[in-house]
């Protein structure tokens, strides 16, 4: 069985990693950011985290409270900083320092709680000045957040829509959190359908199946096996007013 050892095979991990090594080999001084959007769920921070792994990236995931100086200090610590500056304008300084004495790309996950024009033009500035490829994670929406800015806008180099995963990525996903019973691949696809290839739902059905499963001493499960049970689609029920 294939596992998670080797996460690339994942569609989204492959767009990841393809969209951060565009970056990666665009000369210096050409726009070198890339962004990876889509809907929650689908893998994408997961992605991001095997990126940073493979490109050896400053990886950081924004926060709602971020303001300058939070997303510098977060940034610097991943960097290695330990002596930071007081201000904004010192960490910044601080950052792009670190990054041409040795660079590394920088990733930054749930960007859509950073994108407000100061936030925004700090990115551009570690970009410009500091040289080094920058990817962007965040929801469906991001691209268009980012076109508000259009000194930005004209440096993302890459912007790679995350798609829902596929029969292949769920019997991938398959083999690797359900080793203890086999779930053949029509129950695969009908949860797939079912849940519209949101990769967090289809781990959640795939380990429920496997629960009931063992719970009732089967080794093996099909779609027949499962009959009609509902699958967890995330959506809530709405009550009609009697």
């Amino acid at each position: 069985m294939t596992t998670i050892n080797e996460p690339a095979q994942l569609t989204n991990m492959r767009l990841g990693l393809a969209t951060m090594m565009r970056c990666q080999e665009a000369p210096q001084g050409s726009p070198r950011i890339g962004l990876l959007y889509g809907p929650s769920g689908y893998g994408k921070s997961v992605a991001a985290a095997t990126i940073a792994a493979r490109f050896n990236a400053a990886y950081v995931v924004a926060r709602s409270t971020w303001s300058q100086k939070s997303m510098l200090r977060a940034i610097a610590t991943d960097l290695g900083i330990t002596r930071m500056g007081r201000t904004a304008d010192d960490l910044l300084d601080q950052v792009i320092e670190q990054l041409l004495v040795a660079p590394q790309p920088l990733i930054i996950d749930e960007t859509d709680y950073v994108v407000h024009r100061k936030n925004v033009e700090i990115i551009r500035d570690i970009h410009d000045h500091g040289g080094v490829p920058i990817m962007l994670i965040g929801e469906e929406a991001l691209p268009a957040k980012l076109k508000d800015w259009e000194r930005f806008d004209n440096r993302v180099l890459v912007a790679t829509p995350a798609q829902p995963s596929s029969l292949a990525d769920a019997c991938l996903l398959r083999d690797y959190y359900c080793p203890r019973v086999q779930i053949a691949d029509d129950l695969v696809g009908a949860i797939v359908q079912a849940t519209k290839g949101v990769t967090r739902r289809i781990v959640t059905n795939l380990q429920e199946v496997q629960s009931q499963a063992m719970n009732s001493g089967l080794t093996a499960i099909s779609r027949a096996d499962w009959g009609n049970r509902p699958f967890s689609t995330g959506d809530i029920p709405i009550r009609k007013a009697a």
